[in-house]
């Protein structure tokens, strides 16, 4: 809210636990949910979904190289050791698998590699028209 006051008709922000707290979330037609579901779980992300009933979903997910850590090398590395308790692995099919689950399907899927043998995987999803 203060690095946009311009959009303070707008901009609503809201602090909100979404493993136990997703009705508070208020409806949208578009969620967007980049580097989200890593730390919520497909369960939480499946709930929040269904609270805020949008007709669209586009979310960004971290692929990870088998060798090495989720979190890159740099020297802030031990800032991120606690994430490790609440970090979940992320594939796009069983993504796409829960999206099916609660009414969603898969519109669009975009990879962009990154140097450190990651990849960034966007999937888009919408509301399928019969529910």
């Amino acid at each position: 809210a203060k690095r946009f006051p311009e959009l303070s008709d707008v901009l609503k922000c809201l602090r909100i636990d979404l493993l136990c707290e997703s009705e508070k979330l208020p409806h949208a037609q578009l969620l967007i949910a980049n580097l989200l579901i890593e730390y919520i779980g497909y369960s939480a992300f499946q709930n929040a979904i269904l609270h805020v009933s949008p007709q669209f979903v586009s979310c960004v997910i971290q692929i990870n190289d088998d060798a090495g850590s989720w979190v890159s090398d740099s020297p802030y590395l031990h800032a991120f050791d606690e994430l490790d308790q609440v970090h979940h692995q992320i594939d796009a099919d069983t993504l796409t698998a829960s999206m099916n689950e609660i009414g969603y399907e898969k519109t669009q899927q975009a990879a962009s590699s990154l140097p450190n043998g990651k990849a960034l995987i966007r999937l888009d999803f919408r509301k399928k028209e019969d529910l």
